[in-house]
Order: C-alpha cells, then structure tokens, then sequence
C-alpha cells in the first residue's frame, strides 16, 4: 500500500485533470481539492479512481492556506503528501524515487526542479526553479501562509532532499496562459502579494520596483530561444511586477477610484465656476 497521498487542486479542469491523474494513480491515493468546479472535473476525477472533495472557501485567490492543509489532514491517514496542480506531469523516475523516499524515516521533505512551459511553445521550457513535491505530514506549516509559498518546513537541512536539476528530475510545468488570461489571473496575485506587502511595513520604492521587473526578466531569460513570443512572456512577468508594486503604492497612499473621483469633483467645481 502507497504511502504517498497526491493532491491536486481544482476549479473547472475538465481539460487537464485526466492528464494529472493518469500520471499519479498508480502511485498512490489521488485526492482532489475542489473550487466549486462547474464543468465535468467531478465526473471525470471519480471515474479515473480519484477522490474528490470541495475545499473549503477562502478570501484569497491562491490554495495554500492553512484551511486546505487542515481539511487534507483530516481526510488522509498516509504519512507524505504531494501538494500539487493539474498544469503539471511528473516524469517515472521522479515518482519512483518518491515512492521510495515514502518508505524511509530520515529526509522529511523533498525538492524537484521545476520546468515551465509558457504560450504553448514546447520546445523550450522558458523557466528552471525547484519546488516541494513531497513531505511528511508532520513537518510542514502553513500557519504563515502567503501567496506563492508551499508551506514552511519544520524540519533540520539534513532532513531535507533536493533532487538533480535533470529532465528526469523534474516536474513538467504547463502553464496556459494568454495574454487576457495571465493580466486578469496576475492582477489578483499582485493586489494580494501587495496587501501582504504594506501589512508587514514594506514601502514602495521605485528602485525595488525596477529591480524586481529587472529581475523577473532575468529569471525568464531562456524564453528568448522562442524568439518573439519568448519576449511577449518576458515582458508580461516584468509587467506582473509593475502591477504589484503600483498597487502597493495605491494601498500605501490611499488611491481608490472614490477618492479619485472626489479630487476630480473638486476641480471640476472650480472649472464650472466659470459658468456661474
């Protein structure tokens, strides 16, 4: 019997959800965490052999709450635990070598190198970075949660196991995007990571700003080998941390559409004074 519990979470992945759960099944128990999906992502999750359940609601647009994790704790019993997305597809030899860490007691958490596909191209993963993709129950937080984060290991350095950056490695990350659908998606990151920002003293400075923009290109840098759609992903990331910073600056300076109107009626009473 697996050891491993894979979880995906969910909301309207009729498209991609057989994908996931084809590649984990045999694995061990796949448990999907739901959204509220509309589409067939129930019907066709329960036929392939996964569980599935509604997570429960959540003010923010990201999963990895400490909710989620406490509901996963409740209808599980295996000691480890995949916490992951329906975008992405794990290679054999990375499933079998978690298989076999789950049957012993030293390394408690377990990093993979991450390939990202973006815009449909597929000759060239534009992104190489590393994510969890294993832990024991027991050895993981998400009391702190925040946007972008998997949770906050418990656990020494020498409890930790991260796996060669190698193809056979790594998690196969195939990220749909367009540009309508990465503006509206980002924009909700942004304004939340903002929030977080201006709730832990962080100011806005343009020089953080053009440095995060700057470095954001540099991170997506092997787009470049796809030629002028590497670019277009490029400058949508650098643009994704303009937007958070510019709504640091509104959080941080109190600009909402209200009071923008009310500065407007002010000077819009001093034209019509002409008129009087």
């Amino acid at each position: 019997m697996s050891k491993i519990t894979f979880t995906l979470f969910t909301y309207n992945e009729e498209k991609r959800i057989s994908y996931a759960i084809r590649n984990l099944i045999k694995y061990g128990e796949v448990i999907i965490l739901d959204g509220g999906s509309t589409d067939k992502t129930k019907e066709i999750s329960e036929n392939l052999g996964a569980k599935f359940f509604t997570r429960p609601k959540s003010s923010v647009p990201y999963v990895e709450t400490k909710d989620n994790f406490d509901f996963l704790l409740r209808i599980t019993s295996t000691d480890w635990i995949y916490w992951g997305y329906t975008d992405n597809m794990l290679p054999k030899k990375l499933l079998e070598k978690l298989t076999e860490i789950s049957k012993q007691d030293t390394i408690k958490i377990v990093y993979a190198p991450l390939y990202t596909y973006l815009w449909g191209n597929i000759n060239n993963y534009v992104q190489k970075s590393g994510i969890p993709v294993l832990y024991h129950r027991d050895f993981i937080s998400f009391d702190n949660a925040r946007i972008h984060s998997m949770g906050d290991f418990k656990g020494t350095k020498s409890q930790e196991l991260k796996l060669p950056s190698t193809e056979d490695y790594a998690v196969k990350h195939f990220s749909v995007y367009n540009m309508n659908k990465f503006v509206t998606g980002h924009l909700k990151y942004a304004e939340t990571e903002a929030e977080e920002k201006f709730v832990k003293g962080k100011k806005f400075s343009f020089m953080r700003m053009l440095a995060a923009m700057i470095r954001y290109m540099w991170i997506y840098k092997r787009s470049l080998k796809n030629g002028s759609i590497g670019l277009i992903v490029i400058f949508h990331y650098a643009f994704f941390r303009l937007m958070t910073y510019a709504k640091l600056y509104e959080i941080e300076h109190g600009i909402t559409l209200e009071n923008i109107e009310e500065k407007y009626k002010i000077k819009k009473e001093d034209i019509m004074k002409d008129f009087n």
